[in-house]
């Protein structure tokens, strides 16, 4: 049965983007990954995008105070993304290639 927690520690708010994305990983069932590794940028972009971006942005400080994630995600913009491409877009495709590399499809020899 569910037993409330005596002390509730505040966790702190991941400051880079491996972090964030290493703290998403976790959290992810393996089902998730790799339905999420066998997407398309396209899907992507249409799907996750739009049901993952708000909570990031919420949830780890993208609309206010969380200034190092901002510029650890900044960081990517110009260079490995598009320049119009927000920070929650940056987490995300940062997990993707993450589940991608981890979860790609292997050929097994009997």
């Amino acid at each position: 049965m569910f037993q409330p927690l005596e002390v509730c520690t505040p966790v702190p708010l991941p400051k880079t983007v491996s972090e964030l994305v290493t703290l998403l990983y976790k959290d992810l069932s393996l089902r998730d990954r790799v339905i999420m590794s066998r997407l398309s940028e396209n899907e992507l972009d249409a799907t996750v995008y739009l049901a993952m971006a708000k909570t990031i942005r919420r949830e780890f400080g993208l609309y206010s105070h969380n200034q190092p994630l901002i510029s650890s995600c900044m960081g990517y913009l110009g260079t490995d993304y598009d320049s119009y491409e927000d920070p929650a877009m940056v987490i995300i495709k940062e997990l993707w290639k993450k589940t991608k590399s981890i979860h790609h499809l292997r050929l097994v020899r009997h």
